[in-house]
C-alpha cells in the first residue's frame, strides 16, 4: 500500500447502479420509498469512501476495490425489498451475499482485474457481518471495512432524519423496532457498560437503536471514520433525543460524555 491519494473514477459502474435502481423500482406495486431511500443511502455511503480513502491514502488498486465495494455494497437491498418487504435479513435473506450473486449474474466485475474483482465481491459478501472472520487477508479486511465505517456513517445520518421527524416516518427503516419507553434489551445496555458495540439481534425498541447507533464509535477502523463520527453530529443528535425516565437514560448519558471528551481531543 502506497500512501498517496489517488483520484479513481467509476463513472460506468455508477451509471449502471442508477439504471439498475430504476429498473427495480418500476417492480414496486406499492411503497418504493424505501427503495429510494437506499439508493440515495448507496450514494452516500460513496462519499463517505471516497473521504475515506483519499484520506488514508490507500494505493490504486485498493481504493478502486474500496469505492466499487461501496457502490455495491447494497445492491442486493432492492430485490431483498420487492421480495419480501424489509431490510431485516434474518427475516428475508442475506442481502449481501444476494448482492454478490447479482453481481456475478451481472457480470458487473467482468472487466475489473481478478484482484479488484475478489476484493469488491468479499466487501460486499461481508459488509454486513457483525465481525469479519478471524483470517481473512489484511486487504481485504480494509476493503471490508472501508465499507463497513462508510456504511455506518451513513445509517447515523439516516436514522437522525428520520427519527427527529425531518423525513416520512416509515416503519421498514427502523428495522420494525416498537417506539415503547418502557422497554429495554438488555443486551444493548451491557454492550454500552462493556464500551463494546451493540448486536441488532438485541434490539428490543426505538431507544435501544439509539443507543446501538451510537456504540457505533467502538467499531470504526481509520482515524477519517472517527473524525466524521464525531464532527457530523448525528450520533449524539440521537442519544440527545432519547428521553429521560427510560431504561436507557442513564447509559445515554455515559454515551454522550464519551462522545464529547472524543470530540474535544
Amino acid at each position: 500500500m502506497n500512501n498517496i491519494n489517488v483520484s479513481v473514477s467509476i463513472t460506468s459502474h455508477e451509471q449502471w447502479f442508477a439504471s439498475y435502481v430504476a429498473k427495480e423500482r418500476v417492480k414496486e406495486e406499492g411503497d418504493a420509498s424505501p427503495i429510494d431511500l437506499k439508493r440515495e443511502h448507496t450514494m452516500s455511503v460513496l462519499d463517505n469512501a471516497r473521504r475515506i480513502v483519499e484520506n488514508e491514502g490507500f494505493c490504486a488498486s485498493l481504493s478502486r476495490a474500496c469505492l466499487l465495494a461501496a457502490l455495491y455494497h447494497d445492491v442486493g437491498r432492492f430485490e431483498q425489498y420487492l421480495r419480501f418487504h424489509t431490510f431485516r435479513d434474518k427475516e428475508s435473506c442475506n442481502h449481501g451475499q444476494l448482492g454478490v450473486r447479482i453481481l456475478k449474474k451481472e457480470g458487473r466485475l467482468a472487466e475489473e482485474s481478478p484482484l479488484v474483482r475478489k476484493l469488491v465481491q468479499t466487501g460486499v459478501g461481508l459488509h454486513n457481518r457483525f465481525t469479519l472472520p478471524a483470517h481473512i487477508p489484511a486487504d481485504a479486511a480494509l476493503v471490508t471495512n472501508v465499507v463497513r465505517d462508510a456504511d455506518k456513517l451513513d445509517i447515523l445520518r439516516v436514522m437522525h432524519e428520520h427519527l427527529n421527524g425531518s423525513s416520512v416516518y416509515n416503519p421498514t427503516v427502523i428495522l420494525q423496532q416498537p417506539d415503547d419507553a418502557t422497554i429495554a434489551g438488555e443486551g444493548i445496555l451491557a454492550a454500552v457498560r462493556e464500551r463494546r458495540v451493540a448486536a441488532y439481534t438485541d434490539l428490543r425498541c426505538v431507544n435501544d437503536l439509539r443507543l446501538l447507533l451510537a456504540t457505533w464509535f467502538y467499531d470504526l477502523h481509520f482515524t477519517s471514520s472517527h473524525r466524521m463520527f464525531l464532527k457530523n453530529g448525528h450520533a449524539l443528535a440521537l442519544l440527545r433525543g432519547l428521553p429521560d425516565g427510560t431504561p436507557q437514560a442513564p447509559l445515554r448519558d455515559v454515551l454522550i460524555q464519551e462522545l464529547t471528551l472524543a470530540d474535544d481531543l
